[in-house]
């Protein structure tokens, strides 16, 4: 483990990329990366940051989380990455931080449906929770990558009315799964008569956040990590919450 500095809000960030790390960095808090044993910590952390390796998988997890990073009470436990979203969702549950809990991903793969039609047209939808508002920030289609501003519009790729059912489809899954906040990639199938999501993910790809930013202006990766702040700076202090809170 190596440590640097110390602030008054903590963030501690699961499996980080190096393009994670610098975006939390910009956030202005103190920072606490936990990797896998064997990955590399130099590219990720700065003086306002912390690092842990530990095995995430494995079984003394969950004391991990409750020895070390109960201490340091961070704001948030959060993951970007495919492989430390299930990990930090334990944290948050362990930790009763905003988040979101295992059961609320369960419950998404849970409604997750399998595709009728082998053949049938399936777009590929971007959006981002706040409060339980959901936001759709792109649409495009499934088979590759979108290469230009046309191709990410809801408008260039749907009609109005499979645009409304699409999203309506992919709303009603995080509302009765109780997402409320954070990011979700989703594979609508529009064939078949009824929209039905067919895979659904809340890890944000460096490269697919970077051409989102560029082609919608919405930076992905940053309102991941800031929300959690923003959360927690609109709760009101408890009397047991002092300025000296125990973050390192």
């Amino acid at each position: 483990m190596v440590e640097k500095g110390r602030s008054q809000q903590c963030l501690v960030l699961i499996d980080a990329t190096v393009n994670t790390a610098k975006a939390a960095h910009a956030l202005g808090c103190h920072t606490v990366f936990v990797r896998q044993p064997g990955s590399c910590a130099q590219d990720l952390v700065d003086d306002q940051s912390g690092y842990y390796s530990v095995d995430f998988t494995g079984d003394a997890y969950e004391s991990f989380v409750d020895e070390v990073l109960r201490p340091l009470n961070p704001i948030a436990v959060v993951s970007l990455s495919a492989a430390g979203i299930a990990p930090a969702a334990v944290a948050t549950e362990l930790l009763s931080t905003p988040g979101t809990p295992t059961s609320v991903l369960t419950a998404l793969a849970e409604g997750v449906r399998p595709a009728v039609d082998a053949n049938g047209r399936t777009v590929l939808v971007h959006c981002f929770a706040t409060d339980g508002v959901h936001e759709l920030v792109s649409v495009a289609p499934r088979e590759s990558l979108p290469d230009c501003q046309e191709q990410v519009g809801p408008e260039a790729i749907l009609r109005s009315t499979e645009r409304e059912a699409a999203f309506r489809a992919l709303r009603e899954l995080l509302d009765g799964a109780g997402l409320k906040n954070g990011f979700v990639r989703a594979e609508v199938e529009l064939s078949g008569g009824t929209p039905r999501v067919v895979s659904i993910q809340h890890h944000v790809d460096d490269d697919e956040a970077a051409l989102l930013r560029q082609l919608t202006g919405t930076d992905l990766t940053r309102r991941a990590l800031e929300w959690p702040l923003q959360s927690h700076a609109a709760r009101p202090t408890a009397p047991s919450e002092g300025l000296g809170g125990n973050t390192r």
